[in-house]
């Protein structure tokens, strides 16, 4: 191959091609992931540490405010109020006592509920329930003008010193006079709200505290640092919600603070920077390991794909010259299951198409004049046949044979409708006489022991009918409905509009059916062959074919009485 060839090469350009691509490609992921989003990443780990802070308040919050709907569902209850203002003793003490076990029931935040009243009411979901301790809270309440609900600091319940518990206190009063009444207390335990706060803290390996508006600290993570010189450093975090930037243990920390609802708690963690950017820095080190990877694979990748795409067409190009030659016999051999290997059996077949081409030209060619002769004698036949029958009926007129010259006529007509045209569509009108034609045929075959009527109504007599459906229905009553036992048989055909759709209805009085046939035929389970081999089953699928699903065959019978073939027609005018 000379040097020419070589530059022109379709596989130098793919190879060139893709291996800039691949490398421009690494390029901007190197330049986007180092310099425009390095900085963007390290924040954004940053921000969903203080994030998290916002979560676990909002967590705090939700706690608070179940707790505060209790407390609120019972200073509200007119039943409590009524109990703590009362001098005598309610006889709605056990109603009460119901309704504070079944909210320390239901929430298993709640270790304990009482409520405690001026009067010397007292009730408890505990039966050691220290009262002394919650009757200093009621004793504030009545010696200030303070109705708002406090949280009180951790304390032992129930006489179990290693049960803790925070104190939910709110007060029942007169809205108009601010007299108080009474007090309700919600404990919540200590091992809850502790597990609350330190999900994310041990998560997030930060460090952070609650701590009350007095700067105690009621909670910690972790449990063996000591955070108040912290806090006497940034007081500021203890008086209000914020985030300021200051040092911890000598390493640099976002300090940020935020209050809880219905509490004078604050939740304070301290985010150090080197452990919140700690997965970015890891991340970085990952990507370096992929560029290089990437950069390597990308290379044989290159070499592999140009492969993969100029040996199959260096294969068609090799066949293609056999074909132009006019070798037709080869063909391309890809062991491949992609788009070349389905090219490759296109082209196969489009080869061996053009052979059978040649073949199948060469028949059709001797197809085309027998066919040509089939038509002249199809279109012979029935010439001959119509002129054989119009012969005897002229013979029998000459002969004084008018019976034999009627149904002479009267096959010549029925002959010529059903062969004589190609299109399947009639009026209702030529169908009725077409029929009459074959009656007329019957009655010299049954030696006219039967009597056919109709009752064609003017309006529906150019209603469009397909061919060849009121015949087999006539046939049908004439073969199956009618013995020898009785005499007197009747056909009646009769045609109507009604309701938009045309009726037309074929009636014989022979020996019908019973209920199950009938059923099973107006179903389609019953089959039933007729005249020509032209069933039920193939009128109506006729019809519905033609006319649409609206369209339908429906039979109607009593034994020994009559039988009934209605078909139902949209209306189609000629």
């Amino acid at each position: 191959m000379n040097k020419g060839m070589l530059k022109g090469s379709i596989s130098i350009r793919i190879f060139v091609g893709v291996f800039i691509l691949f490398s421009f490609i690494l390029g901007i992921f190197i330049y986007v992931t180092t310099s425009i989003y390095g900085e963007k990443l390290k924040e954004m780990e940053i921000d969903y540490h203080i994030e998290t802070t916002n979560s676990t308040i909002e967590q705090f919050n939700v706690l608070t405010d179940v707790i505060d709907g209790y407390s609120y569902s019972l200073v509200s209850s007119e039943i409590v109020r009524q109990a703590v203002k009362s001098e005598a003793e309610t006889e709605d003490k056990d109603t009460i006592q119901v309704d504070i076990n079944a909210i320390a029931s239901v929430n298993e935040n709640i270790n304990q509920v009482t409520i405690l009243g001026k009067n010397g009411f007292m009730i408890s979901t505990e039966e050691k329930t220290n009262y002394r301790f919650y009757q200093g809270f009621l004793e504030q309440y009545e010696m200030n003008d303070n109705r708002r609900a406090i949280w009180t600091k951790f304390h032992t319940t129930q006489g179990d010193e290693y049960l803790s518990s925070t104190s939910y206190i709110r007060p029942i009063f007169n809205s108009e006079t601010k007299e108080i009444y009474g007090i309700v207390v919600m404990d919540v335990s200590y091992e809850s709200l502790h597990k609350l706060f330190t999900s994310s803290s041990i998560r997030l390996k930060d460090k952070a505290v609650i701590v009350n508006s007095t700067g105690d600290v009621l909670f910690q993570y972790p449990l063996s640092t000591d955070y108040k010189v912290v806090l006497e450093t940034f007081p500021q975090v203890i008086d209000k919600s914020g985030e300021i930037e200051g040092e911890l243990f000598n390493k640099d920390v976002i300090i940020v603070s935020q209050s809880i609802d219905l509490s004078d708690w604050m939740l304070v963690r301290f985010v150090q920077r080197d452990a919140a950017t700690e997965s970015f820095r890891q991340m970085l080190s990952s990507i370096k390991i992929i560029i290089v990877a990437m950069a390597v694979i990308s290379l044989i990748y290159t070499l592999w794909l140009t492969r993969t795409i100029t040996k199959p067409i260096k294969e068609l190009m090799r066949v293609c010259g056999q074909v132009v030659t006019g070798d037709f016999s080869a063909h391309v051999s890809f062991k491949r299951h992609d788009e070349f290997g389905r090219l490759g059996d296109v082209f196969n077949s489009m080869i061996t198409k053009i052979n059978d081409l040649f073949d199948q030209e060469r028949r059709d060619q001797k197809r085309k004049a027998e066919m040509e002769y089939q038509i002249l004698q199809a279109q012979i036949n029935p010439h001959f046949l119509y002129n054989t029958l119009d012969s005897i009926k002229w013979l029998a007129v000459m002969q004084g044979t008018d019976n034999i010259a009627e149904m002479s006529t009267a096959l010549i007509n029925l002959l010529q409708y059903n062969l004589g045209k190609v299109e399947g569509e009639t009026t209702l009108k030529n169908e009725v006489e077409s029929v009459k034609n074959y009656i007329t045929i019957q009655k010299y075959r049954y030696a006219d022991t039967f009597e056919f009527t109709t009752m064609i109504d003017a309006e529906a007599e150019d209603c469009k009918v397909l061919r060849f459906i009121l015949q087999p229905l006539v046939e049908n009553s004439i073969i199956h409905g009618f013995n020898e036992e009785r005499g007197n048989y009747r056909i009646h055909i009769a045609a109507l509009i009604l309701d938009g759709m045309l009726h037309i209805k074929v009636i014989d009085n022979g020996v019908g059916m019973d209920k199950t046939s009938t059923d099973e035929l107006n179903q389609g389970i019953k089959k039933t062959t007729r005249f020509s081999k032209i069933g039920v089953t193939n009128i109506k699928e006729r019809i519905q074919l033609y006319f649409g699903e609206e369209a339908n065959l429906i039979f109607d019978s009593r034994p020994n009485v009559a039988t009934i073939a209605e078909v139902i027609l949209p209306i189609k005018k000629s």
